[in-house]
Protein backbone atom coordinates (compact mmCIF):
# COMPACT_ATOMS: atom_id res chain seq x y z
CA UNK A 1 0.00 0.00 0.00
CA UNK A 2 2.94 2.41 0.84
CA UNK A 3 4.02 1.92 -3.00
CA UNK A 4 0.27 2.93 -4.30
CA UNK A 5 0.00 6.33 -1.80
CA UNK A 6 4.33 7.39 -2.43
CA UNK A 7 2.73 7.03 -6.64
CA UNK A 8 -0.32 9.33 -5.36
CA UNK A 9 2.02 11.69 -4.30
CA UNK A 10 3.88 11.84 -6.77
CA UNK A 11 1.19 12.56 -8.36
CA UNK A 12 -0.10 15.29 -6.98
CA UNK A 13 3.42 17.05 -6.50
CA UNK A 14 3.86 16.71 -10.20
CA UNK A 15 0.04 18.27 -11.04
CA UNK A 16 1.11 20.87 -8.68
CA UNK A 17 4.14 21.44 -10.77
CA UNK A 18 2.70 21.51 -14.13
CA UNK A 19 -0.03 23.60 -12.55
CA UNK A 20 2.87 26.55 -11.47
CA UNK A 21 4.02 25.84 -15.04
CA UNK A 22 1.07 26.67 -16.75
CA UNK A 23 -1.05 29.62 -14.22
CA UNK A 24 1.35 32.31 -16.58
CA UNK A 25 -0.94 31.20 -19.75
CA UNK A 26 -3.66 31.08 -17.97
CA UNK A 27 -3.53 34.42 -16.33
CA UNK A 28 -2.86 35.39 -20.44
CA UNK A 29 -5.99 34.08 -21.78
CA UNK A 30 -8.12 34.58 -18.43
CA UNK A 31 -9.81 37.20 -19.87
CA UNK A 32 -11.18 34.58 -22.90
CA UNK A 33 -12.30 32.04 -20.13
CA UNK A 34 -13.58 34.60 -17.56
CA UNK A 35 -17.33 33.32 -17.65
CA UNK A 36 -15.96 29.59 -17.50
CA UNK A 37 -14.50 30.02 -14.23
CA UNK A 38 -17.31 32.35 -12.88
CA UNK A 39 -19.32 28.93 -12.42
CA UNK A 40 -20.42 28.75 -8.58
CA UNK A 41 -20.14 24.74 -9.02
CA UNK A 42 -16.57 25.09 -10.91
CA UNK A 43 -15.19 27.55 -8.41
CA UNK A 44 -16.84 25.24 -5.37
CA UNK A 45 -15.34 21.91 -7.02
CA UNK A 46 -12.19 23.55 -7.93
CA UNK A 47 -11.62 24.19 -3.91
CA UNK A 48 -12.95 20.77 -2.85
CA UNK A 49 -10.25 19.33 -4.81
CA UNK A 50 -7.62 21.48 -3.41
CA UNK A 51 -8.41 21.10 0.01
CA UNK A 52 -8.75 17.34 -0.05
CA UNK A 53 -5.36 16.51 -1.89
CA UNK A 54 -3.34 19.54 0.47
CA UNK A 55 -5.26 17.52 3.50
CA UNK A 56 -3.83 14.53 2.13
CA UNK A 57 -0.02 16.15 1.60
CA UNK A 58 0.19 17.75 4.67
CA UNK A 59 -1.21 14.45 6.91
CA UNK A 60 1.36 11.84 5.18
CA UNK A 61 3.97 14.99 6.04
CA UNK A 62 2.61 14.86 9.36
CA UNK A 63 3.17 10.75 9.48
CA UNK A 64 7.29 11.27 9.09
CA UNK A 65 7.63 14.38 11.34
CA UNK A 66 4.80 14.34 14.12
CA UNK A 67 4.72 18.29 13.92
CA UNK A 68 0.84 19.10 14.54
CA UNK A 69 1.72 23.06 14.33
CA UNK A 70 1.78 22.63 10.33
CA UNK A 71 -1.81 21.13 10.37
CA UNK A 72 -3.20 24.11 11.99
CA UNK A 73 -1.06 26.74 9.66
CA UNK A 74 -2.69 24.65 6.67
CA UNK A 75 -6.08 24.55 8.57
CA UNK A 76 -6.08 28.25 9.23
CA UNK A 77 -5.01 28.85 5.49
CA UNK A 78 -7.97 26.80 4.31
CA UNK A 79 -10.62 28.69 6.24
CA UNK A 80 -9.41 31.86 5.32
CA UNK A 81 -10.17 30.30 1.33
CA UNK A 82 -13.34 29.25 2.40
CA UNK A 83 -14.27 32.61 4.08
CA UNK A 84 -12.99 34.15 1.10
CA UNK A 85 -15.09 31.80 -1.59
CA UNK A 86 -18.13 32.47 0.80
CA UNK A 87 -17.32 36.41 1.05
CA UNK A 88 -17.34 36.47 -3.08
CA UNK A 89 -20.14 34.43 -2.98
CA UNK A 90 -21.98 37.20 -1.30
CA UNK A 91 -20.50 40.01 -3.05
CA UNK A 92 -18.57 41.26 0.30
CA UNK A 93 -15.70 43.65 -0.83
CA UNK A 94 -12.26 42.73 -0.12
CA UNK A 95 -12.14 39.21 0.10
CA UNK A 96 -8.84 38.99 -2.31
CA UNK A 97 -6.89 39.66 0.72
CA UNK A 98 -8.32 36.43 2.90
CA UNK A 99 -7.51 34.43 -0.44
CA UNK A 100 -3.87 35.88 -0.34
CA UNK A 101 -3.08 35.26 3.42
CA UNK A 102 -4.70 31.79 3.20
CA UNK A 103 -2.57 30.82 -0.15
CA UNK A 104 0.71 32.23 2.32
CA UNK A 105 -0.40 29.92 5.37
CA UNK A 106 -1.24 26.44 2.81
CA UNK A 107 1.98 27.46 1.23
CA UNK A 108 3.98 27.73 4.19
CA UNK A 109 3.02 24.82 5.99
CA UNK A 110 3.54 22.66 2.80
CA UNK A 111 6.69 24.33 2.41
CA UNK A 112 8.03 23.60 6.31
CA UNK A 113 6.54 20.23 5.74
CA UNK A 114 8.54 19.21 2.84
CA UNK A 115 11.57 20.38 4.30
CA UNK A 116 10.84 18.29 8.10
CA UNK A 117 10.22 15.24 6.07
CA UNK A 118 13.58 15.99 4.03
CA UNK A 119 15.27 15.72 7.87
CA UNK A 120 13.22 12.86 9.20
CA UNK A 121 13.42 9.15 8.86
CA UNK A 122 10.62 8.03 6.79
CA UNK A 123 7.78 6.30 8.27
CA UNK A 124 4.29 6.16 7.36
CA UNK A 125 1.33 6.39 9.40
CA UNK A 126 -0.57 2.27 9.60
CA UNK A 127 -3.95 3.76 8.33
Amino acid sequence: MANSESKLLYIASMACVLHCLATPFLIVIAPFLGSFFENPIIEYSLLLISLVCGSFIIYKGYCSHKKLHLFFLYLMGTVLWVVHSAFEYHDINGAKIYFTIGTMFVLSSYFLSHRLVKCCPSECCND
